[in-house]
């Protein structure tokens, strides 16, 4: 049964969430501002994304994210090395991580009972 919601950003988070690809960047900008790579990094180390932290599929997440108005960006220079783009979670970001963790939650509650029916059927 596919959930229709009010606010488009949650029916592609909705659509994506077995992926964990946009709660994984959610979560993380939750913790700290960070720039692309540093976010590629944290992803590829992390345990509970099933999506390969390509730069192409993260910066083409960062930019969906941003034009939902989930995040924002501005451009930060350091004293060495190029001026690279760091991401801010907004209030309607830190909103779509608790609405990925009620989706996360569904699903578990939903992938226990479907187990323990199997437990409970198998001989």
């Amino acid at each position: 049964m596919r959930i229709d919601y009010k606010e488009p950003n949650l029916n592609y988070i909705a659509a994506n969430i077995d992926k964990m690809l946009v709660p994984t960047l959610l979560f993380f900008l939750a913790k700290k501002h960070s720039h692309g790579y540093e976010l590629i990094q944290k992803i590829n180390e992390a345990d509970f994304c099933e999506v390969e932290a390509d730069p192409a599929t993260i910066y083409r997440n960062l930019r969906r994210m941003e034009e939902d108005g989930l995040i924002i960006s501005k451009w930060e220079t350091g004293l060495t090395g190029p001026a690279r783009r760091c991401y801010e979670l907004t209030s309607s970001g830190h909103e779509a991580l608790n609405f990925c963790v009620e989706l996360i939650n569904n699903k578990v509650e939903k992938m226990q009972i479907f187990l323990q029916k199997h437990q409970s059927s198998a001989i």
